[in-house]
């Protein structure tokens, strides 16, 4: 008796998720959003023409809350940080935008501390020069609710 192999099977490959390294598996294409735009889209969503209306789950209850509750700024400022730094693509990645949206590091160690895939560009002074700017400019921006 001769046992006959079945087909093999492949074992998916799988990608290895680390936001300090940038590796952000299948959400790798997504937006990253701030909480303040997650409460622009759950209000845009149910105010929309023809929009059914909210659902009435605890999820939906619970998200609606937090973000109401977490959001920092207005919408246009919002739009005005974020216009700012999608100046620096090259520089940042989107999830590093949305968290330096949200956080507003008040230094370059304190955001290496809090998003520490901004590491990369410490030691090095340009970089670390225009990472400084950077965060100025959004803490100007949110401060003063518009362009620094």
């Amino acid at each position: 008796m001769s046992a006959q192999a079945g087909p093999s099977k492949k074992r998916p490959v799988i990608v290895e998720e680390d936001a300090t390294k940038l590796q952000f598996g299948e959400f790798a294409d997504g937006e990253a959003l701030t909480v303040m735009e997650v409460q622009l889209l759950l209000a845009a969503t149910r105010n929309a023409p023809g929009a059914p209306k909210a659902p009435d789950n605890k999820v939906y209850k619970l998200t609606s809350e937090y973000v109401s509750e977490f959001s920092n700024a207005a919408s246009d400022v919002v739009d005005s940080m974020r216009t700012a730094l999608m100046a620096h693509t090259q520089f940042l990645n989107k999830f590093e935008v949305a968290q330096i949206l949200y956080l507003r590091p008040e230094s370059v160690e304190v955001a290496v501390a809090l998003i520490p895939s901004l590491d990369r560009h410490m030691g090095q002074d340009d970089t670390t020069e225009t990472l400084s700017q950077i965060l100025e400019d959004v803490r100007g921006i949110a401060r003063y609710g518009g362009r620094p």
